[in-house]
């Protein structure tokens, strides 16, 4: 009398289960969740099929099992770490809202002010770095502007972060669709919440000295597509309105050189 129940091969059973995990667990439990599942199956069940063989033979069927198993093992590991790295991607590194689904008019949405009234004390480009002490790219702009200098957003948009990041200290970064971003930076104090819809002209923030700065001031940036551009580009000219530069891709280097 013969059965139709078979044995599942461990990698079979392997990927049914790693499957279950990747729609049910979050990132940071898959890395253990997969490595436990590695060490139940070390040992296949299908090898006691082989008993009736000579030793030597039962011994290269366990070889090439277990071989078998490291490359699926290793498979599974690398598409966990593939999932990891993607949901990274998607989300963001710091939690920040990615897209703006409902941008206003394009017109209203560009960010064609200045976050605040004072005047521009680094511009966009390479600089010696006040810190550091040596030369790297300045991502942004920075505005004089004393402690609790009130901060406006420079286009219609929603808010894709507000909290503490880094070098930047308190933060604001607000999507505005279109492919732009703003980034209000080294803050005393945010006064919006991520996902709140704000207006251009809106007060946001307090300007501060908070993160990696030497005074109070505003860092400011602009970002196009991804791209962090030369944010004068977008000021609004009073002799031509409707002109603003879209195109310029200057790419920072990589130095967090924001204070």
């Amino acid at each position: 009398m013969t059965s139709n129940n078979r044995f599942m091969a461990p990698s079979e059973y392997g990927t049914k289960v790693t499957g279950f995990l990747f729609g049910h667990l979050p990132a940071k439990a898959l890395v253990l969740s997969v490595t436990l599942i590695s060490s139940l199956f070390w040992n296949p069940a299908p090898l006691l099929a082989e008993g009736n063989k000579p030793a030597e033979s039962k011994n290269s069927a366990q070889e090439n099992s277990t071989e078998k198993l490291l490359a699926n093992t290793e498979k599974m590991i690398e598409q966990l770490i593939l999932q990891i790295e993607s949901q990274k991607n998607s989300s963001g590194e710091s939690g920040e809202v990615v897209e703006n689904q409902n941008p206003t008019s394009f017109f209203s949405s560009i960010p064609n002010i200045k976050p605040v009234s004072g005047s521009i004390t680094s511009a966009f480009g390479r600089r010696l770095h006040p810190i550091y002490n040596v030369t790297l790219f300045h991502t942004g702009i920075d505005f004089a502007a004393s402690e609790g200098t009130r901060v406006h957003s420079t286009g219609d948009g929603i808010v894709a972060f507000s909290g503490y990041d880094k070098g930047y200290g308190q933060k604001v970064a607000i999507n505005h669709g279109y492919g732009f971003t703003t980034i209000y930076a080294h803050l005393s104090k945010s006064l919006v919440r991520q996902g709140q819809k704000v207006s251009r002209g809106e007060i946001i923030a307090l300007s501060g000295n908070t993160g990696v700065s030497t005074g109070p001031h505003l860092h400011y940036e602009v970002q196009k597509d991804n791209v962090k551009v030369n944010p004068t580009a977008y000021f609004f000219d009073e002799n031509n309105p409707d002109k603003f530069i879209t195109t310029q891709k200057t790419l920072p280097e990589p130095s967090g050189n924001n204070s």
